[in-house]
């Protein structure tokens, strides 16, 4: 054997070999040098035109889409639920319950209601407190959504929770659907940082000079219905944010792999 040939060889090999890694480690370098600066471009961005916004949640890592039906609820999964009259509907989908008695909430405490939701709701634990609005006849809504694998479902009638307020708001009913994951098995991809959600928003002309960035959120949105009779949904990680401008108030959903917009406009 030519052992001089054979070392010339193994020497060659490993200079290629460091030249690799080093181009390897020299693009990773850069590449992390970009997203510092690019990061820091949008916070001047925002800064230079007087755009406000509140703490942002911490990167969230990875996550999956979730493809999801609606419960089939049965009289047996009801059987806890005391002190209120309750009839299942819509095809097995929909509980509607009338209390018994009215349920103090003290003028609607968050508290209250959240306590409320907890013990004499099914699965109540899994939802998170959204919003109220104030009807014609002086009563009111107060909206709940369900939350999946621990993140809420933004703007999800077949993950929603209703309860209806007296004139005293207190509680006196409410409705409810609930939405089942149908999938044990599935791929996690990376998520956009909050601040790259946004930056989306500023480079689409949603946010203009001025405006305040207010609630930012991580949960999941319907991006499919893979049936028309929306018995399948496939959900995607999504930021939620809220823009003010002035007298209007968006609501705004920028998906949290691809960060395509999807906005909901209302008079504050």
């Amino acid at each position: 054997m030519d052992w001089s040939k054979t070392k010339t060889i193994f020497i060659a090999v490993f200079l290629v070999l460091d030249i690799f890694l080093a181009v390897m480690f020299f693009n990773k370098y850069s590449a992390s040098r970009f997203e510092v600066i690019k990061t820091a471009s949008i916070e001047d961005k925002l800064k230079e035109d007087g755009v406000t916004y509140e703490k942002l949640p911490a990167d969230s890592g990875e996550m999956s889409r979730i493809v999801a039906k609606p419960k089939i609820f049965s009289e047996k999964d009801l059987l806890f639920l005391t002190k209120q009259q309750w009839d299942i509907r819509e095809e097995g989908q929909k509980i509607v319950s009338t209390l018994d008695k009215p349920y103090d909430t003290e003028g609607a405490k968050r508290e209250k209601l959240n306590s409320f939701v907890k013990n004499n709701v099914f699965q109540g634990g899994n939802y998170s407190y959204w919003g109220k609005s104030r009807n014609d006849d002086e009563t009111a809504t107060v909206t709940y959504y369900q939350k999946i694998e621990g993140e809420k479902l933004f703007k999800n009638a077949y993950g929603m929770l209703t309860l209806t307020l007296d004139e005293e708001e207190n509680i006196i009913g409410y409705s409810q659907k609930v939405l089942e994951s149908t999938e044990d098995n599935r791929n996690e991809e990376a998520i956009l940082p909050a601040l790259n959600a946004i930056d989306a928003l500023y480079t689409n002309g949603l946010i203009q000079p001025g405006d305040k960035i207010n609630d930012a959120e991580l949960g999941y949105y319907t991006v499919e219905d893979l049936t028309e009779s929306q018995s399948l949904q496939v959900l995607s990680p999504t930021w939620y944010f809220q823009l003010e401008s002035g007298d209007i108030t968006e609501e705004v959903y920028v998906n949290a792999f691809d960060g395509s917009i999807y906005q909901n406009e209302k008079e504050s």
